[in-house]
């Protein structure tokens, strides 16, 4: 796994680059006997010896760009002691190689004769880190699925639940005028329009708690006004980047923050929802029974979790979230090896469970069989 994990580092896969990772992977499970099926950069497999239930592995090949700060080559995997050091080691390199371990597993299990009684999909997509054209285009062509595990760094803890985003553009309107003709309490301003404006967001009710994510939160990201350093601003343009929960709908939070704030609000970006598994559902359990030490919780990070709507998803993972993105990025040895063996507990587990009530669980025929 090391030296896989060393083979993903070294192939450079910033978001929408990442069509020679993609090429590395289809070959080494090609080589295992699979058929691999892509699109774009997108790829995914599957092992199983009946067509239900499906479960599906995901996990995402791109990184975001190193920043500075790297000792050495971000594109070359590092051992310092017991860390293994590289780009996307943590952030999710090392739950690919983790997801693939377990999923070549199962189908050496499988070929050797031990049932399964189901599916596993392995799907490895792209652009991740910037919701672009990954899992969301292909989810339709892996269905049916019954449940999916979402492969992130959490520590291995459970993630049921996960933020949304919500972004609004937000603009106040002035008039112009010379500064020195205007006297600041009768000048119409539109930069301290918006200022008054934004105060009021500390006295809004930003709704219930969410019992695994909190309450929902928000934060001005950007803000510009004003034309030249001598004329008193007409316009000001504001962003507002709220971090939702299941509590409240996109559309009733921007109703509510409408009635409470005097300016225009448009909504900018709507579509990355909150996201919350049933903590009874199967692949919940199954994931509990796998890594006992472990609590479900929710995350405020955002995943591909949020594509897999009406499906029963767990984020889970090696390696820790706060690693992400840093310079250094790191990944434990025993946190990869930990990952791998959990993967492979959660599917035993999730199959131990029987078919799915009210799906066909007859055998697959042999033409249909996806297995090394």
């Amino acid at each position: 796994m090391i030296e896989r994990l060393g083979r993903l580092v070294t192939i450079r896969s910033v978001s929408g680059e990442e069509k020679s990772i993609a090429d590395a992977v289809s070959l080494e499970l090609e080589k295992a006997g699979l058929r691999v099926h892509r699109q774009g950069h997108n790829l995914w497999a599957e092992v199983g010896d009946r067509p239900q239930p499906r479960l599906l592995l995901n996990s995402h090949l791109d990184t975001v760009p190193p920043g500075d700060g790297w000792s050495g080559d971000p594109w070359t995997l590092q051992v310092m002691g017991n860390q293994l050091v590289g780009l996307g080691a943590n952030d999710a390199k090392g739950c690919v190689t983790a997801l693939m371990e377990a999923f070549l597993s199962t189908g050496r299990r499988i070929e050797s004769g031990e049932p399964l009684r189901g599916t596993v999909v392995l799907a490895l997509t792209a652009e991740e880190e910037i919701s672009g054209a990954g899992l969301n285009t292909i989810v339709e062509r892996l269905a049916p699925l019954d449940a999916a595990i979402v492969g992130e760094p959490t520590a291995l803890t459970p993630m049921i639940a996960q933020r949304g985003l919500l972004i609004l553009h937000g603009e106040t309107h002035g008039r112009s005028a010379h500064p020195a003709n205007t006297p600041m309490q009768s000048a119409d301003n539109a930069i301290l329009t918006a200022a008054h404006q934004l105060t009021r967001l500390a006295d809004f009710d930003w709704g219930a708690t969410h019992p695994l994510l909190g309450r929902c939160h928000a934060h001005v990201t950007t803000i510009q006004g004003g034309v030249a350093q001598n004329v008193v601003p007409d316009r000001c343009e504001f962003c507002l980047d709220i971090r939702t929960t299941p509590v409240e709908t996109h559309a009733e939070l921007c109703a509510r923050l409408r009635c409470h704030l005097d300016c225009d609000l448009h909504i900018h970006s709507d579509r990355l929802v909150p996201v919350q598994t049933d903590p009874q559902a199967r692949i919940v359990q199954a994931v509990v029974r796998a890594v006992p030490d472990q609590s479900p919780a929710g995350s405020p990070a955002m995943s591909d979790m949020v594509f897999l709507d009406g499906i029963p998803s767990v984020k889970i993972g090696p390696g820790v979230s706060r690693r992400s993105h840093t310079p250094n990025e790191y990944i434990l040895e025993q946190e990869l090896l930990a990952g791998a063996a959990a993967y492979e507990r959660i599917i035993r587990e999730y199959f131990r469970a029987g078919p799915v009530p009210g799906r066909n669980d007859a055998p697959a025929d042999a033409n249909e069989r996806c297995i090394p």
